[in-house]
This record gives structure tokens, C-alpha cells and sequence, in this order.
């Protein structure tokens, strides 16, 4: 995912109160910062790993710094849920995922059924062909290089 900005190393000090979270950088100041995610993030609040943060830059919020990615065994998960559509959309625009690369329209949030229910993303092939993608970010690691959606 492309981000509008560098990340931040830091090292997870404790996830606390659900949205909070106290980090170290490097220089060995501490920080708590703002954790986009209600859900338990079960294996990726382990104390000691290593995250990356964003700077909103804003000096008038309370919590300026904002947990985006958890670094496990080489490979960074978001944590952030705001990113997960955007992640999803980059990856289709470069053809990152085999079995959608023959839709070549995509939308996104669009609108469907009697309910006015809304979809994540409406592919659709030269054909007609529609594809519902529903996006859900992982917020547990099982085992390894695998995660988990409760």
C-alpha cells in the first residue's frame, strides 16, 4: 500500500483501553499512540514486536501518532481498518490478484439489492460479468503466516 508519507518504526510497548497503545521509538522516547482497530488484534499486540506508525503532523490532537502496521516474522499487517479498501483497490489496479485480472471495471462502495445494502467493491469483466469483493481486514495472527477475521 502506498502511504502518503514514510512510517515510523517503533516497538509495542502494551495495547491498552482498545484504541491505545504505548510504543518506543528508536531514539527511546515513548509515545502512546491512537490504535484504529476494536478488534482484540489477538498475536499482534505482543509486546516487544515491531510497528509502524503514521504522523498526522496535527499538534492539536491528542494522540498525534497513529498504530497502522505490526511486523510479524517479516511480514506487516494492517492494522489500520480505514486502509484495508484502499490496500484492496491498489492491488487490483496492478493485477496483484490472478483471479480477478479479468475484471477491468471496478467501483467501489456501490449500492445493491432491494435493501440498498453496499458492497465493497463491483467488478465487472468485458462480458458483463459481475463480481462482488466484500474486504475484511485480518485482526489476528493463527500461526505463522497466517491470519484470521472472528
Amino acid at each position: 500500500m502506498h502511504y502518503q508519507q514514510n512510517l515510523i518504526a517503533a516497538t509495542l510497548v502494551k495495547r491498552y483501553k482498545r484504541f491505545l497503545a504505548d510504543v518506543i521509538l528508536s531514539d527511546g522516547s515513548s509515545l502512546t499512540v491512537h490504535v484504529p482497530n476494536t478488534g482484540s488484534l489477538m498475536g499482534c499486540v505482543e509486546p516487544g514486536l515491531e510497528v509502524r506508525l503514521s504522523d498526522s503532523h496535527n499538534r492539536d490532537r491528542k494522540y498525534r501518532f497513529t498504530l497502522e502496521q505490526v511486523v510479524l516474522e517479516q511480514s506487516r499487517v494492517g492494522v489500520n481498518t480505514h486502509h484495508a479498501n484502499q490496500l484492496v483497490g491498489e492491488a487490483l489496479e496492478a493485477g496483484l490478484i490472478p483471479s480477478l485480472r479479468a475484471f477491468t471495471s471496478r467501483r467501489a462502495e456501490v449500492k445493491y439489492g432491494q435493501e440498498k445494502s453496499r458492497i465493497d467493491w463491483l467488478l465487472k469483466d468485458e462480458m458483463g460479468h459481475s463480481c462482488y469483493v466484500e474486504v475484511k481486514n485480518v485482526s489476528a495472527a493463527v500461526a505463522g503466516r497466517v491470519g484470521g477475521f472472528p
